[in-house]
């Protein structure tokens, strides 16, 4: 018989308790690592959900903070992008020659 995939919540408190621990060879070094990339893989999947609670009849809405800021950097981009119709072009110095070569003369 198949063993029972655990859920989320079930093995993020696993995980805790195995990153508590300092490993001791190479194979539990690679299980503390994909352990510590689960549990921040499950920190933001739940830090950005959005919390609907009541206060006195009215519905409140409360976006996490890293929703907040997405948002406002966002908003910033598009205001730096489209302020007096232009769009920002891509700084093709970062770009390696090798990547310009097979382009031709377009880039740069």
């Amino acid at each position: 018989m198949k063993p029972k995939k655990l859920n989320a919540e079930q093995q993020y408190k696993l995980d805790l308790e195995l990153v508590k621990k300092k490993p001791a060879n190479r194979t539990e070094a690679k299980a503390h690592l994909a352990a510590q990339l689960r549990i921040s893989k499950y920190k933001a999947q739940n830090s950005s959900k959005i919390r609907v609670g009541s206060f006195r009849g009215r519905k409140k809405v409360h976006f996490s903070k890293a929703e907040d800021e997405a948002r406002a950097a966002l908003n910033k981009a598009n205001a730096i992008r489209f302020s007096e119709g232009e769009v920002e072009s891509v700084d093709t110095d970062r770009i390696s020659e090798s990547n310009k070569r097979w382009r031709g003369r377009t880039a740069d």
